[in-house]
């Protein structure tokens, strides 16, 4: 036995053996111990609360180093231009915001998407089982940069007779109240409510319009994808808290895109100040509650407080005041509510499912609006890539931390297991989310492996009878069984069903395709076509008729 191995049996004073390790061997582990790890680092953007996500990645070990762009292990920031996508290190770096998302939170883009989406699926004859028409969760909506649309809306409505500058104003007003009438114009790059204004006359907006195309400048690309614009009906008949307007803000993390985890956070409530009577005569009313608008209003201090429920207080209300009216059974916005936010959420992912960049590391938090109207109906409003984290009342600090620190554990969970090739779920820091689309329990979603076209042996000739390699690597073409390699092909792929991680989804993959090169390579060479495509009179040699000797 060497020195450093051994150690001593000895008895002390009580009669008790102790091992005594040799001293040198303890000297080395004292030594490696005066290592210390280096903490991950991270880089976190400025604003909407950068202190929260500062304080929740230092509990979980990171260190904050804002000179470290780049070169970092995690970074949240509020814009997907701020991340450098060039030096993106797949596997290696997590970031807050994945390449595509505009497609579902840019407004012009995210109609486009479910509007393509609902084309698609009205051709194919068995629809997904939580598929909705767009009339079913989006108010009626157009696009105003397209002229076919613009023409649809404005034919929908007749220019008012002319008449006096007063009675005309006070008829059209109590007609729009009256009717329904009143459209939401909202541009398509701009949140939290900024830029949007309410159009009551339509032809005055078609005037606009009319105006623009007459202007050679409109026609310039710049111009028109700056003033890209929706516009919506507004919701004439929505559901009340009190006779105030409110909405939802609930959550949707993309926890991993290679596959695609999808999770869904039930928020909180968010409460306009303002009657809705007092809005609409006011010409104040707010669309959409948001903290944004009522924050200029001097009285939100004292009320702010009562701008923000929880889904339990919500839960109350509407079991004492608004469902015995419906007779409807209690709890609706704990069992009814979620399932539907949820159908709508997977038809906006399964619209965009295929553009987004399959970045391994990239994650995002994003936050859904929804307005509920007097029919228990649910709309979606609007999608929002950088949902604010401000915790200015009770009810936010309580919703607004845990969803967010939340999110980041499971991300950085999902992509630890997807790093060292382990099974995904269960997920431990799964707490408050409820995943509701998980890519590798989906036939459909998984990636395509089109089946390489066989020749068939009468196709299959050989040009030149004195290539000896050729001749030996046809004939071991036909000597394969090709019924034992669509047998093999066929369990890859039902392994690629079963597969539960991003290795083994790869590792089949890259076998399958195996496959398809080694039938390839297998593959006699035909004659070219450009020697068949000679000219029949030049070259033909017939039949019974020697070659002439030149």
């Amino acid at each position: 036995m060497s020195e450093e191995n051994s150690s001593t049996i000895i008895n002390d004073s009580s009669g008790e053996t102790k091992r005594r390790t040799n001293p040198r061997k303890r000297s080395v582990r004292k030594r490696r111990s005066l290592y210390i790890e280096p903490k991950p680092v991270c880089f976190i953007g400025q604003g909407n609360n950068a202190e929260l996500i500062e304080e929740i990645l230092k509990s979980i070990g990171y260190e904050n180093r804002p000179d470290k762009v780049d070169e970092y292990k995690f970074k949240w920031v509020q814009c997907s231009y701020e991340v450098n996508w060039n030096l993106f290190k797949d596997g290696e770096q997590i970031v807050n915001h994945i390449q595509g998302e505009d497609y579902f939170t840019n407004k012009l883009q995210l109609y486009q998407s479910l509007q393509t989406y609902e084309n698609t699926s009205q051709t194919i004859i068995k629809r997904p089982p939580t598929y909705l028409s767009l009339n079913e969760y989006l108010p009626q909506t157009f696009k105003l940069d397209e002229k076919h649309d613009r023409d649809i809306l404005f034919n929908l409505h007749k220019r008012p007779l002319k008449t006096k500058q007063f009675v005309y104003f006070a008829l059209l007003i109590l007609f729009l109240i009256l009717a329904g009438d009143v459209w939401i114009c909202k541009p398509s790059c701009l949140n939290q409510g900024k830029g949007i204004y309410i159009v009551r006359d339509i032809s005055s907006l078609k005037d606009k319009y009319d105006q623009l195309e007459a202007n050679p400048r409109s026609r310039s690309s710049t111009f028109r994808q700056q003033n890209k614009t929706i516009v919506q009906r507004y919701i004439m008949n929505p559901l009340l808290i009190h006779g105030k307007k409110f909405d939802i803000r609930c959550y949707m993390l993309i926890s991993s895109v290679q596959p695609l985890l999808v999770h869904y956070h039930s928020g909180y409530i968010r409460l306009s100040m303002l009657l809705s009577v007092e809005g609409i005569l006011s010409l104040k009313v707010r669309l959409f509650p948001l903290k944004y608008m009522q924050k200029k209003d001097p009285k939100y201090y004292e009320m702010k407080e009562d701008t923000a429920w929880t889904m339990e207080q919500f839960n109350d209300y509407m079991n004492k005041y608004i469902l015995p009216k419906k007779k409807l059974p209690p709890n609706w916005v704990l069992e009814v509510l979620p399932k539907q936010i949820e159908r709508i959420m997977l038809n906006v992912i399964e619209s965009i499912r295929m553009r987004l960049k399959r970045r391994i590391g990239c994650f995002g938090l994003y936050g859904y609006d929804f307005m509920i109207d007097d029919d228990l109906k649910v709309l979606l409003i609007e999608i929002n890539v950088n949902p604010a984290l401000s915790t200015n009342t009770n009810t936010l600090v309580q919703a607004i931390p845990p969803v967010v620190k939340e999110s980041i554990l499971i991300s950085i969970e999902c992509f630890e297991k997807i790093h060292h090739a382990e099974k995904i779920f269960p997920l431990k820091s799964l707490q408050t989310f409820q995943c509701i689309y998980n890519e590798l329990e989906r036939k459909s979603s998984l990636p395509l492996i089109r089946q390489k076209r066989q020749l068939s042996p009468s196709k299959a000739t050989i040009t030149n009878t004195d290539d000896k390699a050729l001749r030996e690597k046809t004939n071991f073409f036909y000597s394969v069984d090709r019924t034992q390699l669509n047998q093999q092909e066929n369990e890859l792929l039902s392994t690629l069903h079963r597969s539960l991680t991003h290795s083994q989804l790869m590792r089949t993959s890259k076998s399958v395709n195996d496959i398809h090169q080694v039938q390839i390579q297998r593959r006699p060479l035909t004659r070219p076509k450009s020697i068949r495509s000679r000219s029949k009179s030049s070259n033909r040699i017939k039949p019974n008729e020697p070659a002439q000797s030149s």
